[in-house]
C-alpha cells in the first residue's frame, strides 16, 4: 500500500501548491480598489475602469464585464450571477480531489495495516515457532502505512479548509461587489 500512498502523496502536493499560488496570487479588489474602479466608470468609462480590472485583477475580469454592462434588470443581475459563478468554479477546482485524498489515505493506511498483520501473523502461523521479534517487525512494518496515510490526510484536510475558506471570502467580496455596482447603478438610473 506504500506506492499507492506515494503518489497520493505527490498528487496532493502538487495540487495544495497549484491551489496556494492561485489563492495567493489572485486576491479579489480591496473595497478601496472597487471603489476607484466606479470613480473611473464613471469618469473615463467602461472601457477605462475594465482595462483597470485587467491591470489589476484580470482573474475577474468577465466579472466586472458583466457588471460594468449598461443593460437593466433582471438580466443584468442574471449576467453578473452567471459571470460571477463561472469565476468562481476557477476556484473550486480539485478542492473535491483534496477532500477525497483526506478521506481516502487514512483508510488506505489502515487496509495496508490489517494486510500487514495479516501477512505477519500468516508467517508466524506458518513457521510453527513463536519468535516474537518475526511478530514486532511485521507489526511495525504494517503500521508504517497508517502513519503514511495519516502523514497525507493531515495536510490535506488543513489544505482543503484554509482554500474553502478563501473560496467563500471570495464568493462573499464578489457578491458584495455585484450589489455595490447595481446600487450604484441605480443612484445614477433612479427612473429605472
Amino acid at each position: 500500500m506504500m506506492w499507492p500512498l506515494l503518489a497520493m502523496s505527490v498528487a496532493t502536493l502538487a495540487v495544495v501548491l497549484e491551489r496556494l499560488v492561485l489563492f495567493t496570487t489572485q486576491r479579489f479588489p480591496s473595497a478601496d480598489v472597487l471603489e476607484a474602479l466606479l470613480f473611473l466608470l464613471s469618469s473615463q468609462g467602461r472601457d477605462a475602469a475594465l482595462k483597470q480590472v485587467e491591470e489589476e485583477a484580470p482573474t475577474y475580469l468577465a466579472f466586472f464585464t458583466a457588471c460594468f454592462t449598461p443593460q437593466g434588470g433582471t438580466g443584468c443581475e442574471q449576467t453578473i450571477q452567471t459571470a460571477g459563478e463561472e469565476t468562481l468554479f476557477r476556484f473550486n477546482a480539485r478542492l473535491d480531489f483534496l477532500a477525497t485524498i483526506a478521506t481516502t489515505a487514512p483508510l488506505m493506511g489502515l487496509l495496508g495495516t490489517v494486510l500487514g498483520m495479516i501477512n505477519a501473523f500468516s508467517r508466524l502461523s506458518a513457521s510453527g515457532d513463536v519468535d516474537i521479534s518475526m511478530l514486532a517487525g511485521g507489526i511495525w512494518q504494517a503500521l508504517l502505512t497508517t502513519a503514511a496515510g495519516l502523514c497525507i490526510a493531515i495536510p490535506a484536510i488543513l489544505a482543503h479548509r484554509w482554500f474553502c475558506r478563501e473560496y467563500d471570502k471570495i464568493a462573499f467580496a464578489m457578491q458584495q461587489a455585484a450589489r455595490l455596482v447595481l446600487e450604484w447603478r441605480e443612484a445614477l438610473e433612479p427612473g429605472r
